[in-house]
């Protein structure tokens, strides 16, 4: 009987320790997080961020420009080429991080494609292999093609994230809307009776960031704490065109991305430039969220929102929120921060933790992607230290 309990106290304890890695819309920078992830919970041990590569950067934006005609040699090279960069990248940030198991990278969208019944398509390129084979760590990437294979939209994903965080941050059964404002924009509403909806609302930073970009004529990559949207005069008639676009009208699940909302969708339904630019792409953010909550029917006894938090870049855009304050009048705005979260780590966090789901072979998407039955949550590439990530994943049982 001793030699038992001897056993028991001896048995490696359940461990796993992952980082995971986010690339977003807007190509500014590689994010990671390493979490810990144990029986009673998860942990954020260390974050870090990479900048983009700006030749890489260029090649991954000019891919998406409409009607871009590229060969099949030259998508596979920069999904090579991404690779590279990532195994490098998240190689170096694993060994400062020390004891990494796993790496959960979501890619690189370079393609978005939701459709009914299944047949949507969407790509997000960086080769795990190479990412697996620089590391030697094993590799979950792939997180969106179960979900559209089993009818689903592919996205948004963190609601599932968002909702495990939800409750230790405000009362849900008051309404809560963890709002991501990333390149692209996407909402989850938590409310009363256990209600999970989530979908995309359009134009995050992708727009605003690329308008600083023409308006400084290269020199900034965002506009800092809103600083040209605030000296410019919005196109309030390019914003009322650009809400007409079909998108805003689908009712949800839904998702987008560049292909939808392509920079030149807004240069060809506006002549504000400079700062007048900056300030025109930073209201139809506002707008476009605006018109997701009065779509979701927030602020009635079955939806009521009594806060909204917002993560990603367009936290730190004071003008986004003191924009969304304005038009969602009742509910408290704030950032995530306010909560003693950073939300610039959220989604690599997300990642990390969609590594973990994946790694027993947990779905990620839900009802708020549209998905039906089973839908495979990631693609699993072994690295050398398969042997040992599987011991540890033994001892979770």
């Amino acid at each position: 009987m001793a030699r038992s309990n001897r056993s028991r106290k001896t048995q490696p304890k359940a461990e796993l320790r992952i980082l995971g890695a986010m690339t977003g819309t807007s190509c500014d920078a590689l994010d990671a997080a390493c979490v810990s992830f144990s029986p009673q919970g998860w942990t954020l041990e260390e974050f870090f961020t990479s900048p983009y590569p700006a030749a890489l950067r260029k090649r991954v934006l000019a891919i998406q420009e409409p009607q871009t005609r590229v060969s099949l040699a030259e998508i596979l090279e920069l999904e090579r080429d991404l690779g590279a960069w990532y195994g490098q990248t998240l190689g170096r940030m694993a060994q400062k991080a020390g004891g990494v198991d796993a790496i959960a990278n979501h890619g690189q969208t370079l393609a978005h494609h939701p459709a009914p019944q299944g047949r949507g398509t969407t790509l997000q390129a960086g080769t795990a292999a190479r990412i697996a084979q620089a590391s030697g760590l094993t590799v979950v990437s792939d997180f969106r093609s179960g979900d559209m294979a089993a009818g689903g939209q592919g996205a948004p994903l963190v609601p599932l994230f968002h909702s495990a965080i939800a409750s230790g941050l405000a009362p849900v059964e008051r309404g809560v809307s963890i709002h991501n404002i990333g390149g692209i924009s996407n909402l989850t509403y938590l409310g009363p009776n256990d209600q999970i909806l989530a979908f995309d609302t359009g134009p995050g930073n992708a727009w605003i960031d690329l308008a600083a970009a023409v308006a400084s004529s290269g020199r900034l990559k965002m506009d800092r704490n809103g600083a040209l949207a605030r000296k410019g005069q919005p196109d309030l008639a390019a914003v009322d065109e650009i809400l007409k676009h079909p998108f805003f009208k689908k009712p949800f699940p839904k998702s987008t991305g560049r292909d939808d909302f392509p920079f030149e969708l807004l240069l060809t339904r506006t002549r504000s430039r400079g700062a007048d630019l900056v300030a025109t792409a930073t209201l139809i953010t506002i707008e476009s969220i605006a018109h997701a909550y009065r779509q979701l029917k927030v602020g009635t006894r079955k939806r009521p929102l009594d806060r909204l938090l917002v993560c990603g870049g367009g936290a730190r855009n004071p003008v986004l929120m003191e924009g969304l304050a304005v038009v969602l009048p009742g509910t408290r705005v704030g950032s995530l921060e306010e909560c003693g979260m950073d939300p610039q780590t959220l989604e690599a966090q997300a990642f990390a933790f969609f590594g973990f789901c994946a790694l027993f072979g947990n779905p990620i998407g839900g009802s708020w992607t549209g998905a039906r039955g089973y839908a495979p949550p990631a693609s699993i590439t072994p690295g050398r230290n398969w042997p040992e990530l599987l011991d540890k994943l033994s001892r979770f049982h």
